[in-house]
């Protein structure tokens, strides 16, 4: 759940902001001096800093092929491989953090909020946006069941540690079907699930819970929105 003195938009909004930033500005030092405004949203958030190591150890294959694939194929830089790791690691914790401190129904009730404006042609933003949430949790799920299926097959023999690289490959099947019907199944619940409690009937409905964008949400908002936007001026006016 988001920090009680933060409505969710707030969190939302602030992190797409650095994102963009990140994927913006260029030179070293311009990261480095963004670094510690980026520290202080995760520690005012309480951003939990095991779920970010976890995170990070599990894109550990993802940095290894960036890095593989600048130096030897795009003949890139070693200044420039670092930095644009590092930039990934830093958005992989943002986008990390947002997910892992907002509920489902936070999540649907940012997305459908940033849509509204489309509501004006007539596309369902309620739908979007439930659906849009939903796929966020939905992946914590599955890693959920994935751990489950390999405890219970460890506990009939097949014990994936003991095994070599090959037989590991062999044995992808027996891990990775259990996992798709395991989701399929949970999918189909939850879809009925929904078409019970009315969803989709293009009905009002009401919220358990109002969200208030007050005070504090605008100053931080606007804060970060200023310190992002002189970030990019500066990195264009000064290449």
């Amino acid at each position: 759940m988001t920090n009680k003195k933060f409505d969710p938009r707030t969190i939302f909004y602030t992190t797409i902001f650095y994102i963009i930033t990140l994927g913006c500005i260029k030179k070293y030092y311009e990261i480095i001096i963004i670094i510690p405004f980026i520290f202080f949203q995760l520690k005012l958030f309480s951003i939990d800093l095991n779920k970010l190591k976890k995170v990070l150890k599990s894109c550990i294959g993802l940095f290894l092929s960036i890095i593989f694939i600048k130096f030897f194929f795009m003949q890139k830089s070693i200044l420039f491989i670092i930095l644009f790791v590092f930039r990934v690691i830093i958005i992989i914790f943002l986008a990390t953090s947002m997910i892992s401190k907002m509920e489902v129904r936070e999540i649907g009730f940012v997305i459908e909020k940033t849509l509204s404006p489309l509501k004006l042609f007539k596309i369902p933003t309620e739908s979007i946006s439930v659906i849009t949430a939903l796929s966020f949790k939905f992946i914590p799920m599955l890693e959920e069941e994935g751990k489950r299926i390999v405890l219970a097959q460890k506990a009939r023999g097949i014990d994936y540690s003991l095994m070599s690289k090959k037989e590991k490959f062999k044995n992808i099947p027996t891990l990775f079907f259990p996992i798709i019907t395991s989701g399929i199944q949970n999918a189909v619940h939850l879809a009925v699930s929904m078409e019970v409690r009315g969803y989709g009937n293009g009905a009002t409905r009401t919220r358990l819970k109002n969200y208030i964008f007050r005070k504090n949400d605008y100053i931080y908002t606007i804060l970060i929105f200023i310190v992002c936007i002189l970030f990019i001026i500066s990195s264009y006016l000064y290449k």
